[in-house]
């Protein structure tokens, strides 16, 4: 067995100084700082060993400021902020939010693009600071606490030659990643990263901590897979399915000028359907060609992303061999094909990382018609360019190969994913992203299937909850709340009930 876990990585401080070089978060010193004050703590508050923040503290604004990862926040403030280091603070915290009437939200990185952990008032309960993994590498399984990123997990796990299907952004710690569904690296053969979770340790609303697996409060482990950020409960470590690791994962990447999108869309058509699981595809639509100018200076035109999950590199021709074939290649821009990468090198080349602070409004649809929806979206960008040249729409085809699970609550009602991401360089682009996203939901509400509740936005459309889930799911959540959490302790999702 193996434990413990590595400092962050040479690909997050990179993407950091890059990403983060307004200053907007400036929070690696009060992030690491003592507690620096002299309250006296009585009572639950007493009892709890992490960070204690509260709104009438001075450093107040800085914590604030860190618990949600984005540049522009809504105006929201939490009556106190506690950063847990134990379960015994987490119990403490809920035990405190009872006695004084506070509902209860929880944070594992504030990377939830809704910004749902800044809710008005309550108790903010952070668990970024735990991080703990426990490998048992003969079982092909691992205990991980919810403060883990994911660059961090499949490192350690690669020694150990396994591997997790952890989200593209490699610093989304795994807790609001997984809770929530998680669309991870090489989904099309792994399955969305919830369906891996064996069991998961739970402190209920009374302060009870239980184990939820299969054999075990089956209902609430059913609704951790999948339920996202309106969970009645807090997930303090997830047991989770572990995989081999492909030893030879290969990349090849191409861009298309946008006039050719209805070719690149009818030939990835064809590949979706003769492709094997292994072989992951990517269409983004951006501002991305040339590479070497800023984005205000770039072409709106479509880059085609295939990762071949292999394990040598006749596997991985094999695998490739669909796109290969399909002509495509020696039509593009620009392209570099065939790159034998480890998972440090996959996360750094996700440029659309590194603006993603800027991420004003999100959305997604589960589609069977990926590419009337793709284009469709292009066609608006093209026409009516949002306000940063940062935006951009990403496709995933052939991406979920199980419509339902009965052990899960998640819903993936289409085989195809696509979302869109616009960005705001001032806040002056707020506003003007609010009319354009208003106007490409409703452009792309025809070809939708349904949500993934991780990147929906649902104060704006509270609806789009409901559509995250099959009716059933929906109705045994609302009982399955009622039933752990009767007296609302914790927040449910934004645009759902008081206080949001």
């Amino acid at each position: 067995m193996a434990t413990g876990t590595r400092t962050t990585s040479e690909t997050r401080r990179h993407f950091l100084r890059r990403g983060l070089a307004s200053g907007a978060l400036g929070l690696a010193g009060i992030l690491s700082a003592p507690a620096a004050w002299c309250r006296e703590l009585a009572g639950n508050l007493a009892r709890i060993g992490g960070r204690i923040v509260m709104r009438d503290d001075v450093d107040y604004p800085q914590w604030w400021s860190s618990m949600a990862w984005y540049l522009f926040k809504p105006q929201r403030f939490p009556d106190l902020i506690v950063r847990a280091r134990s379960d015994q603070d987490v119990i403490a915290a809920l035990a405190h939010a009872r006695e004084k009437n506070l509902k209860v939200v929880v944070r594992s990185g504030g990377h939830n693009p809704a910004r749902a952990v800044l809710r008005e008032g309550g108790l903010l309960l952070d668990l970024s600071r735990l991080r703990d993994v426990q490998i048992d590498v003969a079982a092909k399984s691992a205990w991980v606490e919810p403060g883990i990123h994911g660059e961090d997990l499949v490192h350690l796990l690669a020694q150990q030659g396994l591997d997790f299907p952890a989200a593209h952004t490699g610093i989304v710690p795994i807790g609001g990643y997984i809770l929530g569904g998680g669309l991870g690296w090489n989904m099309p053969e792994r399955g969305i990263a919830c369906r891996s979770i064996l069991a998961a340790e739970v402190i209920t609303a009374d302060g009870r901590k239980l184990v939820a697996s299969a054999d075990q409060n089956r209902d609430l482990w059913w609704a951790i897979r999948g339920c996202g950020p309106g969970f009645f409960g807090v997930v303090t470590r997830y047991k989770l399915q572990l995989f081999p690791l492909h030893t030879a994962m290969t990349k090849s990447k191409y861009l298309f000028p946008l006039e050719r999108l209805p070719q690149v869309c009818k030939a990835l058509e064809k590949v979706t359907v003769e492709k094997e699981e292994r072989l992951e595809i990517l269409a983004v639509v951006g501002r991305f060609f040339p590479p070497d100018k800023p984005p205000e200076e770039r072409d709106l035109v479509c880059a085609v992303s295939v990762f071949a999950f292999a394990d040598s590199e006749e596997d991985a021709s094999r695998l490739m061999q669909p796109w290969t074939n399909s002509g495509l290649p020696g039509q593009s821009l620009l392209k570099v094909e065939n790159r034998v990468m480890d998972y440090e090198q996959l996360f750094a080349g996700q440029e659309t990382d590194f603006s993603s602070p800027m991420r004003t409004a999100v959305e997604n649809i589960w589609t069977d018609d990926i590419s009337g929806a793709l284009q469709a979206l292009a066609g608006k960008m093209q026409k009516e360019p949002p306000p940063s040249p940062r935006c951009f729409a990403l496709s995933a085809w052939g991406f979920s190969n199980t419509r339902e699970d009965e052990t899960s609550c998640v819903h993936t009602p289409a085989p195809h994913y696509l979302s869109w991401y616009l960005m705001a360089e001032e806040e002056a682009h707020l506003s003007r992203n609010r009319v354009w996203m208003d106007d490409a939901v409703k452009l792309l509400r025809p070809m939708t299937r349904g949500h993934y509740i991780n990147e929906i936005d649902p104060l704006h459309y509270p609806q789009h909850v409901e559509e995250c889930f099959s009716k059933d799911s929906w109705k045994q959540l609302a009982q399955l709340r009622k039933h752990h959490d009767p007296d609302g302790l914790f927040f449910t999702w934004l645009g759902h009930g008081e206080n949001t």
